[in-house]
């Protein structure tokens, strides 16, 4: 996005839309900046606040005005002051005056009146006299006891918005009657109702430009309650904006009545995707195994792409188990654990008192689930040693070799990061599959000096269902995803030569036809202007890539001329192979494309179409972990039209797209 192109107007109806957000200027010494004037900022993809250069804008009405020029040729800018905000708050004081002197007439029209002994405004608790913090911290008490509520949601921003906006309009209107106000559930349920359709007609508007530039795919999946047993299906979009952002939401968390079979789960989907316009045949669905979603998407010949994140949590769980058939000492390991785990979980006053819980679920991770347990235990060993010699139960955990632990812990460790590497759903994940599966053959080398031990079982097992399980869900785009990474272009993780010309030959021969398939829509719009530079993403804390990687200095490229639209892909191929270039081993690809927008054209829009894709299914997932929280015993009887409004707009506030 060109800031420097942005009209006010613009910016303020960003700032309207929580699309761009007010900063404080912790900076400025002037008074406006302490009441009535604010920086502009922009939430980037690792939730850091970028400010807007040469902008400021008004607290009350969010006019943007400029603070210092557009940029120069040397890139400076000249400072404008603040005079047009100055005259923008002294009318805009005026008209607020009017508007509060309207009101105080209406208010003594009815006569409301306020106690003139109470402060306007408590900035604090402590300025409360104690009987009134008395009554407010038993109020507070009551809404936990009465709903059953957790202690977290008295900090909750949902109930502290309810309440603050009750405090305005006692401070507006008087002492009012908390009874006379609130609406009740039924108004509020039509309210949910309203909102999801309005939500909705958002993200179809949303989603055209994404949908016109092939930039769309999609996860989806089917979960079924565990009270009322209804099944609903889960759609999530993924979309890349003009501004090669990543970029996703929930469209339906949808129940249906009839048979989960293949047809009745694909009619579901069709409607979705008649709802919001998507394109048959070309968005790209990333699904688990369920024989039912395959049948569902084949039956059109929609194009489906295997979770790897499920691949990579069935190959390991088929080796634990085959491993538990053939020696007898991994599969008692594996019963104490999780003897120890249930014990554990059902006997009060253990688990807050060890230093890391014993998990058995994840709801961030789904699939590494299974093995989180290992390292919880290996973790709080010690401390639950303790525990149990004092309740004379120490058996439990003495017939767990704690070596063992330790070695499956820490070999276990090295695929939780290559779970996380294909479950983010702010980050791309397609160009990890390739390399992922090549760093978890390497996890499995033999350790020679101890052959037969344990965790060289578990190494052989894993390697042979890598090649049978995960090697074979791959397919040739998972292998494009991966070269269009700069880091990973030159695939130096292939050691087989030959084998690594033969991907390279099928690499290319594959963008060909991707770039075939937009080359109307390129033809058409070849002259759009490049975007401007975001924020590089920040590294993660553990890259599992990092020695496949390579990394350069920067350079210039040559450009060369191209007769055709052929040699014009050809000749972006081989600018691509020749570029040398600077870009940290945890940045975002799409970056790199965006700035070679000018460069390399039509490569960079493959590669916003290509990364799109997901790796996984996780953020399907994670919503049925969401829609499991609202359907609670208490809200069993919650009917599906409104679990679905409930789902998808928790999701809106959570995310900041709440609809206006």
């Amino acid at each position: 996005m060109d800031i420097d192109n942005l009209t006010p107007q613009q910016i303020q109806s960003k700032l309207k839309s929580n699309y761009f957000e007010l900063v404080k200027n912790e900076k400025g010494n002037n008074e406006i900046w302490i009441n009535d004037v604010s920086l502009i900022g922009q939430k980037n993809e690792n939730r850091l606040t970028d400010i807007l250069e040469g902008w400021a804008a008004c607290n009350y009405s969010y006019m943007a005005y400029r603070t210092h020029s557009k940029k120069d040729s040397d890139g400076k800018r000249k400072n404008h002051g603040l005079n047009g905000i100055h005259d923008h708050l002294k009318h805009y004081k005026c008209k607020l005056k009017s508007k509060i002197s309207l009101t105080n007439n209406k208010q003594q029209n009815v006569q409301i009146t306020t106690p003139s002994t109470h402060p306007k405004f408590a900035f604090n608790k402590k300025a409360l006299p104690e009987k009134y913090k008395l009554k407010l911290k038993d109020a507070e008490l009551k809404f936990v006891v009465a709903g059953s509520h957790s202690f977290n949601s008295l900090e909750n921003g949902g109930i502290l918005t309810l309440i603050q906006t009750s405090i305005e309009i006692g401070a507006n209107f008087g002492l009012v009657d908390v009874q006379d106000i609130f609406y009740g559930r039924k108004t509020i349920r039509e309210e949910v109702l309203l909102k999801f359709t309005q939500y909705t007609n958002q993200i179809r508007s949303l989603l055209d430009e994404p949908i016109q530039q092939h930039c769309v795919a999609g996860t989806a999946d089917v979960w079924t309650d565990d009270l009322m047993k209804r099944s609903y299906l889960d759609f999530t979009v993924f979309f890349v904006n003009d501004a090669y952002e990543l970029k996703h939401t929930m469209l339906r968390c949808k129940h249906f009545d009839a048979p989960k079979s293949g047809i009745n789960i694909w009619h579901e989907i069709e409607e979705i995707f008649q709802s919001f316009n998507l394109s048959f045949g070309n968005t790209p669905i990333t699904t688990d195994q369920g024989s039912n979603m395959i049948k569902a998407l084949s039956l059109t010949d929609e194009v489906r792409y295997f979770c790897l994140a499920h691949r990579t949590n069935t190959v390991l769980e088929t080796a634990w188990e085959n491993v538990k058939m053939v020696n007898t000492e991994f599969k008692m390991f594996c019963t104490s654990v999780s003897n120890l785990r249930t014990y554990c979980q059902q006997s009060g006053g253990i688990q807050f008192k060890l230093p890391k819980t014993l998990k058995s679920s994840s709801v961030t991770s789904p699939w590494s689930s299974y093995f989180l347990i290992h390292n919880s235990l290996h973790q709080s060993y010690e401390s639950l040693l303790i525990i149990l010699r004092e309740r004379g139960e120490q058996h439990r955990i003495l017939q767990i070799d704690s070596q063992l632990l330790h070695e499956i812990s820490t070999f276990m460790e090295n695929f939780s990061l290559i779970f996380d590497n294909s479950e983010f759903s702010n980050q791309l994940t397609l160009q990890n599959v390739i390399p992922s599966y090549y760093r978890m053959t390497e996890y499995c080398i033999i350790d020679n000096k101890r052959k037969n031990s344990i965790i060289n079982l578990l190494k052989v097992q894993i390697a042979k269902e890598l090649d049978e399980k995960y090697l074979t869900s791959t397919t040739q785009l998972h292998w494009i995803a991966t070269y269009l990474d700069p880091t990973f272009k030159d695939l130096l993780f292939v050691i087989d030569e030959s084998y690594l010309l033969e991907q390279k030959k099928s690499i290319k021969d594959g963008i060909y036809i991707l770039a075939d398939d937009c080359k109307e829509a390129f033809l058409s719009n070849n002259q759009s202007s490049p975007k401007t530079n975001l924020p590089l993403t920040i590294k993660r804390k553990e890259d599992p890539f990092a020695i496949m990687r390579a990394v350069r200095g920067t350079a210039s490229s040559t450009t060369v001329s191209a007769s055709s639209f052929t040699d014009e892909i050809e000749r972006q191929l081989q600018m691509y192979e020749r570029t040398l270039y600077e870009l940290p081993a945890d940045s975002n690809p799409l970056i790199f494309w965006r700035d070679q927008q000018n460069v390399s054209p039509i490569l960079s829009k493959i590669a916003k179409s290509v990364f799109v894709i997901q790796a996984s299914s996780a953020e399907s997932e994670r919503h049925f972990s969401m829609a499991g929280q609202v359907v609670t015993e208490k809200r069993s009887q919650l009917d599906p039209e409104c679990l679905e409004s409930l789902v998808v707009l928790k999701e809106a506030y959570l995310k900041k797209t709440w609809p206006k």
